[in-house]
């Protein structure tokens, strides 16, 4: 399945939940949020059901997401449920130690935990929740019960870069690859700018001699091995935009289909799936939507000649849509 740029539907990102436990600065800086409707959130068997659609139509990946989707009961009954060759979780690793093997019993494959540094102090900062602790037990869970996990560091001049690699000698202790992301003005980072963005040119220059590896396919990561042989990553979303390779649509929990990170509006798939659309109409549906998508919105915003935050704080309180922990990242 060919969107209108030729670029194929492989992979999809479900977000089971708008809420977290922790208040980063780069994605959730405000004190009070609007969240969906709780009656508005997808049962699992619902989002199982879409699931199924989208595999019809060749996705061969799928990545659960939030907000933190840890906070949603029994995340174990929802893997059980889905069936992909690939099947992934992205957590910020609170809630994970006593969750991990459940998951993986259950038929998760692979976890990637949020870890933006590994000071208390400025882990309280950055989160504004006192839960380093916390994150890192589930780190420690996850390479026991997964044997290994990736790891998202998102880097941000004036705040973590210092700690590169330091986050890097963790990652090889804990048999992780490391990623490091570029700060980015998604919906959410209403205290971005570009003075804070430590590009990925920065970033190689800050840890040392390293050889870019072949094979980087859809992935939103280049990945490159330092002389030592450790293998690490860089998200350039904000500086090199990779628009022409993305494989992936991005599913709310209130079931909403965003095509792209950057988009404003998307497709309510939650009311024809309530009004008892069969599988085949659901993927004529989503045959129509991906047909039709021409999306290119981080390199839209590369190409600004002034570029600040991408909505306001009035756009996102009035459509928490906008809201990247409502659209999974």
């Amino acid at each position: 399945m060919l969107d209108a740029l030729q670029r194929p539907l492989e992979s999809l990102r479900v977000s089971v939940t708008d809420r977290c436990n922790l208040r980063c600065a780069y994605c959730m800086p405000e004190e009070e949020y609007h969240w969906l409707p709780r009656t508005h959130l997808l049962s699992y068997e619902e989002i199982a059901r879409l699931a199924a659609a989208f595999r019809d139509l060749g996705v061969r990946r799928l990545r659960l997401t939030g907000g933190e989707p840890l906070l949603r009961r029994n995340l174990a009954g929802l893997v059980e449920l889905l069936d992909f060759e690939d099947l992934a979780l992205t957590t910020n690793g609170v809630l994970l130690a006593a969750q991990a093997r459940e998951l993986r019993e259950a038929g998760l494959h692979r976890v990637t935990v949020s870890l933006d540094t590994l000071r208390p102090d400025r882990f309280r900062e950055l989160a504004r929740r006192d839960s380093l602790e916390q994150v890192l037990e589930g780190i420690a869970a996850a390479r026991r019960e997964f044997g290994g996990l990736k790891l998202d560091t998102v880097v941000m001049r004036g705040v973590n870069e210092d700690e590169l690699a330091e986050l890097l000698a963790f990652a090889r202790s804990m048999n992780a690859e490391l990623r490091f992301i570029e700060y980015m003005d998604v919906g959410g980072a209403t205290r971005w700018s570009p003075e804070r963005v430590l590009s990925r040119t920065e970033i190689l220059e800050r840890v040392g001699p390293a050889e870019p590896l072949p094979g980087r396919g859809s992935a939103p990561a280049e990945r490159f091995a330092l002389a030592d042989g450790q293998v690490f990553g860089i998200v350039a979303s904000t500086t090199a935009p990779f628009c022409a390779d993305c494989d992936r649509a991005r599913l709310t929990a209130d079931g909403r289909l965003f095509t792209c990170l950057y988009a404003t509006r998307g497709t309510d798939l939650r009311q024809p799936l309530r009004s008892g659309e069969s599988r085949e109409q659901l993927v004529e549906r989503l045959r129509t939507v991906w047909g039709a998508r021409s999306d290119r919105g981080a390199e839209e915003r590369t190409a600004l000649r002034r570029r600040g935050s991408f909505v306001s704080l009035e756009e996102l309180r009035q459509n928490p849509h906008l809201e990247m922990h409502t659209r999974g990242g």
